[in-house]
């Protein structure tokens, strides 16, 4: 308690100048320390959304209103503190938000008995392309979509009513792409939702303009089979460059492929007989025989009177035999139905250039080019060939050319280095408050209180110092030093005496 009494009996007794600095430089000192701790534990924000419709904003900012979560809305979308991004997502992903710009069948979860049913077939119409166009955007490469349905009313009056259409149009991400098996998909995923749909009546439409689905006219390529022809090719090349980097080094190999696809398609269904291999398919038999025969007298009376005897015997002979047999056979018959899938090679063309060999030269910096030996370049033929399938029937062209590439060779790309940005800032987040603390602490408190509690300076009173020889004989004899003493021979003989005196004269009272 004393020190603070002391401490403000100083602050009193300072001039008036020195109490304004002294409270200013209070003042601008917390001043800096409450903005820093400030900014420290400022919330560092997110983005959450991006690339919103005004209804999916507003729905969204409103459910975080609710929330009482902080967040800022810029052009790019809306930003919430960072730690809580992927909860909010989450949150919002349950409750079906966002929902890009189209309604689902959340539009019938409120229906009114005076809606009629043209306004019902509307909404129908209208929630099956909002629930399309949510699936379609659940691929990675879509960012945004929509569907669109032309379906025509069904007529009892009518014999040929026109069929139901649909056109998509997709807007990709940055950098990526469709591959025609996603379009295909996305073209039976739009056809197998909407009743009696074709998917040749499907169309896929990027952002640029272009047909990403194309018919078949039964003259060229379809976008499949041009597809297939560039794969192909490209994994021929990856091939080839891929077998001789390794010998010749990183970027010294250039490889193009040209390859001839055969795309007819043949359907053939072939029967054939065997007429060696015969089976029993049915068989039927059928016998009959039949014998009858009787023997007696001569008719009349006497041969039928007792004790007389037949003088004449008569006999008669009946007999019948019929047989039929059919037997059907069965002739070994094979059924093959062959379908040849197109995509067969006709014929390939490859080339690949191979850089030649570099040699350093002697005081220079530049390096001497040299082309590699007609052997090692048969053998790099070889290994081409090997790699690509190389079949001579078919008329396949394999050719290794050695040329100096121009321009500086590629070199391997260094190893991308560690962001540290991102740890300094979060490092100087809290280590910079410290820091300032400390440095307030030695270059503004520590100095003030030295001065607030520093002991007050006495003024001393002027001290008399001896003018004549007399004086200072005198004051050599108070000193203790022998008087009659020559002062400036005693002070030349003993200079550090002198000072040492000189000194206490100056100290004492």
């Amino acid at each position: 308690m004393a020190g603070i009494a002391d401490i403000g009996e100083r602050l009193r007794t300072l001039p008036t100048p020195k109490k304004i600095i002294l409270l200013v430089v209070v003042a601008l000192t917390i001043t800096a320390v409450i903005l820093l701790f400030t900014w420290s534990q400022k919330a560092d924000y997110q983005l959450l959304y991006s690339n919103l419709t005004e209804e999916d904003s507003g729905s969204i900012i409103q459910k975080l209103n609710e929330q009482k979560i902080p967040y800022r809305v810029s052009a790019g979308g809306i930003m919430v503190p960072a730690d809580k991004v992927y909860d909010l997502r989450l949150q919002l992903a349950s409750q079906g938000l966002p929902q890009g710009g189209g309604i689902g069948f959340e539009v019938f979860d409120k229906t009114s008995f005076t809606m009629t049913d043209f306004v019902q077939k509307l909404n129908y119409r209208r929630a099956l392309q909002g629930e399309l166009s949510r699936t379609v955007r659940a691929l990675a490469e879509v960012e945004q979509c929509r569907v669109h349905l032309a379906v025509p009313e069904k007529s009892l009056f009518t014999k040929d009513e026109d069929r139901p259409k649909a056109s998509v149009l997709i807007k990709l991400r940055q950098g990526r792409r469709l591959s025609q098996s996603q379009v295909q998909g996305i073209v039976h995923l739009v056809s197998s939702s909407v009743e009696g749909l074709n998917p040749k009546d499907v169309a896929v439409v990027d952002s640029r303009g272009e047909m990403l689905t194309a018919a078949d006219d039964g003259l060229g390529m379809t976008s499949g089979q041009l597809e297939y022809q560039h794969t192909l090719e490209k994994e021929l090349e990856n091939r080839v460059v891929g077998i001789l980097e390794p010998v010749v080094g990183k970027g010294k190999v250039r490889a193009k492929v040209a390859a001839t696809i055969d795309l007819t398609k043949i359907e053939k269904t072939e029967e054939r007989f065997d007429p060696e291999s015969q089976v029993v398919r049915s068989e039927q038999r059928n016998a009959e025989k039949t014998t009858n025969g009787t023997t007696g007298g001569v008719p009349g009376t006497a041969s039928n009177l007792p004790g007389k005897t037949a003088t004449q015997a008569a006999v008669s002979q009946a007999q019948s035999e019929r047989k039929n047999e059919t037997i059907n056979y069965e002739i070994s018959k094979v059924t093959s139905h062959v379908v040849n899938a197109s995509g067969d090679v006709k014929r390939l063309s490859v080339i690949a250039l191979v850089d030649g060999v570099y040699t350093a030269q002697q005081g220079s910096k530049e390096k001497k080019y040299a082309p590699r030996p007609e052997e090692e370049i048969k053998k790099f033929e070889d290994m081409v060939k090997n790699a690509v399938g190389f079949t001579a029937d078919r008329g396949d062209d394999v050719r290794v050319v050695n040329m100096p590439f121009e321009g500086p060779q590629q070199e391997e790309l260094p190893e991308p280095k560690t962001d540290i940005i991102a740890y300094v800032s979060m490092a100087a987040k809290y280590f910079v408050p410290l820091l300032a603390l400390i440095m307030v602490f030695l270059f503004v408190f520590r100095p003030l209180m030295k001065v607030l509690t520093a002991s007050p300076v006495m003024q001393r009173a002027p001290v008399q110092l001896p003018q004549t020889v007399a004086e200072i004989e005198k004051a050599l004899e108070l000193a203790g030093k022998p008087a009659g003493a020559n002062l400036i021979e005693w002070a030349k003989k003993n200079p550090k005496e002198a000072a040492d005196l000189i000194k206490n004269w100056i100290e004492e009272k």
